[in-house]
C-alpha cells in the first residue's frame, strides 16, 4: 500500500513539476536473474525499461552533461560486480556510466576487481572516487578525512593513469568541512545524493543526483521529468550534517 502511495505521489509531482532539464540518475548495481551481488541492485529487465523510457521521452544518455536540457548522465555507486556481468548491454547501447569506487571494496566478493575496472575503462566506463573506506566522511577527524580523500585519489590515478577530480560522498553524508577538504584535495566536482537538475549545481561544486534504482516505470518517468524537486529539503535535512564538529 505504501509503495502504491509513493508511486502516485511521484507521478503527481512529476506532472506538477514537469521539466526536461538535464539530470544525473544513479544506481548501485544491475543484475540478471540468479546473479545478484547486493540487495541494492536493479534487475536488468527494469534497467532496460528505464533506458527505453529515457529514449521515448527524448533524453540523450551522455557520459558527461554539457547542455541544460534533455541529457541524462548515469552513475553507479560502490563498484559492484553486476555492471561487469552485464557489460555487453552497456556497450551495445553505448552507455558510458560513471562508477564511483570505494578503494577498500575493490576485489572483495561481489565487487569489481582491478582487472575488471581496467577492462571496463577500455570499454568506455568512467571511474571516479568514492573515498577510501566507504564510511560517513563527516565522522572522520581532520587527519583521517585527509587520508580518505587523498589516498583514494592517488590510488585511482595510479590504477587508471588519469587525473581523478570527481568524488561521490559515501552513504550520502557531507558537511561544509567535507566540501572544503574535498576541494583542498583537488576534487572539483562533488556528487551528492540530493535530488535535482544538473544545472542546479551550486558554486561550491556540489552536484545533485536522483536515485532511481528501485523506481517502477511510472515512477522513473516522473523522476526524470522533475518529480524529485519537492523532496529536496527532506533529503538535505537527512544528509547535510550541520554543524560538523568532528576534528
Amino acid at each position: 500500500m505504501l509503495k502504491k502511495i509513493k508511486e502516485i505521489a511521484f507521478v503527481l509531482s512529476g506532472k506538477l513539476n514537469a521539466n526536461t532539464q538535464s539530470k544525473i540518475i544513479f544506481y548501485h548495481d544491475v543484475h540478471a536473474p540468479n546473479r545478484c551481488h547486493t540487495d541494492m541492485s536493479t534487475p536488468m529487465d527494469l534497467f532496460k525499461q528505464h533506458i527505453d523510457i529515457l529514449k521515448a521521452e527524448g533524453y540523450i544518455i551522455v557520459p558527461e552533461i554539457k547542455n541544460p536540457n534533455a541529457e541524462i548522465q548515469i552513475n553507479f555507486d560502490d563498484g559492484f560486480k553486476g555492471i561487469y556481468d552485464n557489460k555487453a548491454y552497456f556497450v551495445e547501447h553505448q552507455i558510458r556510466p560513471t562508477v564511483f569506487l570505494a578503494i577498500s571494496l575493490i576485489g572483495k566478493e561481489g565487487y569489481l576487481t582491478t582487472s575488471d575496472i581496467l577492462e571496463l575503462q577500455d570499454l568506455g566506463f568512467i571511474f571516479e572516487s568514492h573515498a577510501y573506506a566507504h564510511e560517513n566522511l563527516t565522522s572522520f577527524n581532520d587527519k583521517d578525512l585527509h587520508f580518505e580523500l587523498q589516498a583514494s585519489k592517488q590510488y585511482l590515478e595510479d590504477l587508471l593513469h588519469k587525473e581523478v577530480k570527481e568524488i561521490c560522498f559515501p552513504i550520502g553524508y557531507f558537511s561544509n568541512r567535507v566540501l572544503q577538504f574535498c576541494k583542498t584535495a583537488g576534487y572539483t566536482k562533488l556528487y551528492s545524493s540530493l535530488p535535482g537538475n544538473y544545472f542546479n549545481t551550486r558554486n561550491d561544486g556540489l552536484v545533485y543526483r536522483n536515485l532511481v534504482q528501485f523506481s517502477s516505470p511510472s515512477e522513473f518517468k516522473a523522476i526524470i521529468n522533475g518529480a524529485m524537486s519537492p523532496f529536496f529539503g527532506w533529503y538535505k535535512r537527512k544528509q547535510y550534517v550541520h554543524p560538523d564538529d568532528k576534528r
